[in-house]
């Protein structure tokens, strides 16, 4: 009976560790991604609110979706 050998495994290269970004540059950067957007919402059965930053080219198709425009 062959006796089973554990092989190694080659370790993972660790990330780079990113400089933590405050909260005021966190919200600059979301409100310019959400920049010329449209806002749309839909709410299931169980209450809960979905929300959809929609390009305004977009907004037929996702109120086809069930979608509606704030």
């Amino acid at each position: 009976m062959s006796t089973p050998t554990k092989r190694s495994r080659p370790r993972k290269a660790s990330e780079a560790i990113a400089a933590p970004v405050s909260h005021a540059d966190q919200l600059v950067a979301l409100q310019s991604r959400e920049e010329g957007k449209t806002v749309m919402y839909k709410q299931d059965a169980w209450g809960h609110v979905e929300t959809r930053f929609v390009r305004t080219h977009n907004v037929k198709a996702w109120e086809a979706k069930g979608f509606s425009v704030r």
